[in-house]
């Protein structure tokens, strides 16, 4: 599929909105589109036996094993969550595996739904965040994944993101029919293409793609299953600390989603000034040391850091004990709205209707531009203006509205809500 190749080969070379990515994949479906066609014909794909050929619709009883491809970050992986339980509700006696990058793996673990995990780091999407990759070596392994993917001869797959990189990967995998999403172009490729609102949030449109093989899912919130030993060591991390536990998360896929550290650092002074009681959980990866290091240096604030130190679990646990999350578009404001905690987050690049906090009571800031949202890795200014205008005043007077609202709540929690 030269013109599908082409185009995903552009996209990394250059900085694309997704508006300009849908217009790049409109281009090159026509050849995109014959060249499938003629592929599906040439392989034998075109008729798929537990297809009923008088509705159309997927004969449930002959479905033995299912494939879930969501191949991008830890976040995604968990508002991916529901869906893959109405699938696994769906076919409940056939194998629903998953494939994911190796760390988002972790949200599915102990997840009665699953029955494999599979770790794959799709090379397209650590491009996009701006890691630097052997393309011949990546274009070997992605081959080897998927000859093997194609040993398990699975019936369905489901791509939960909407992206035509993955919808491709997901025929790779020679599943005998694909579900998925036509957002960001591609649709020509599924088998089952759901009816959504493009401006819906993730957590939705991933249960429209459930719900185009016939699942029946229901409006429900993203989930972890952790285990008690998990609950017990965040109890172990947390014992020394008050009751009132502020967790702040400093860093974000890409710099064009991060607060400034020096906001940060006002906001974490400006709240221990209004009670003094309460402390900080700073959280994140390995990668997030350097913000870490500089909060430190700026906040002259009660601080237990965490970074580095915690599985993205072991993370989520804390977070769970919590009594505010303060952060940007990431991981763990994911995995905190995903434990019921109320989040105060900020979001510039990003698309807030897609990737709000889901499940949990929030607050979500953004400065009015007109560039925005663009989901830009880069800023096509010189600075985030998008991040660098966020009124500190605004997120302290948010974050302090949720702790009242969450003192007010007679079960010490905040009523979910998407």
């Amino acid at each position: 599929m030269y013109g599908l190749a082409d185009m995903i080969l552009l996209e990394h070379r250059l900085d694309l909105s997704n508006k300009e990515k849908r217009v790049l994949m409109k281009a090159v479906e026509p050849l995109a589109k014959a060249a499938y066609w003629l592929y599906r014909m040439m392989s034998g794909g075109s008729c798929n036996p537990f297809i009923k050929e008088v509705t159309g619709r997927i004969d449930q009883a002959l479905v033995r094993k299912v494939l879930v491809v969501r191949l991008d970050a830890i976040g995604d992986m968990l508002l991916s969550e529901p869906a893959i339980a109405a699938i696994k509700s769906c076919f409940p006696e056939a194998r629903l595996d998953v494939i994911g990058a190796g760390r988002s793996e972790e949200i599915l673990i102990n997840n009665p739904n699953v029955d494999t995990l599979i770790p794959f780091s799709a090379p397209w999407h650590a491009a996009w965040r701006g890691q630097r990759i052997n393309w011949l070596t990546a274009a070997v392994e992605v081959a080897e994944v998927a000859k093997k993917l194609r040993q398990e001869k699975y019936d369905l797959a489901f791509e939960l993101r909407g992206d035509v990189r993955d919808i491709l990967f997901s025929i790779a995998s020679g599943a005998k029919a694909v579900c998925g999403s036509s957002f960001r172009g591609g649709g020509f490729l599924l088998d089952f293409v759901p009816v959504h609102n493009e401006f819906g949030h993730q957590v939705e449109m991933a249960l429209d793609i459930a719900a185009s093989a016939g699942a029946s899912p229901t409006r429900e919130d993203p989930r972890l299953y952790l285990t008690l030993e998990e609950k017990r060591s965040a109890e172990k991390v947390l014992q020394n600390n008050s009751v009132e536990c502020i967790a702040l998360h400093l860093g974000a896929g890409f710099p064009s989603k991060c607060l400034p550290i020096e906001k940060f650092a006002a906001v974490a002074t400006a709240l221990h000034r209004a009670d003094s009681s309460r402390c900080f959980i700073v959280v994140g990866g390995p990668e997030d040391r350097v913000l870490a290091d500089a909060f430190q240096s700026l906040a002259v604030v009660p601080t237990t850091d965490l970074v580095g130190k915690l599985s993205v679990r072991e993370t989520a646990a804390v977070l769970e004990r919590c009594s505010l999350f303060l952060g940007n578009d990431s991981a763990p404001m994911h995995l905190a709205a995903a434990g019921s905690v109320p989040v105060v987050t900020f979001f510039g690049p990003s698309e807030p209707w897609k990737f709000h906090p889901y499940g949990t009571e929030y607050r979500l800031l953004e400065v009015d531009l007109p560039c925005r949202p663009c989901d830009y890795v880069h800023c096509i200014h010189s600075e985030y203006l998008c991040m660098t205008r966020q009124s500190v005043d605004a997120i302290v007077g948010a974050a302090e509205e949720l702790i009242a609202l969450s003192k007010r709540n007679t079960n010490g929690s905040i009523a979910g809500v998407g």
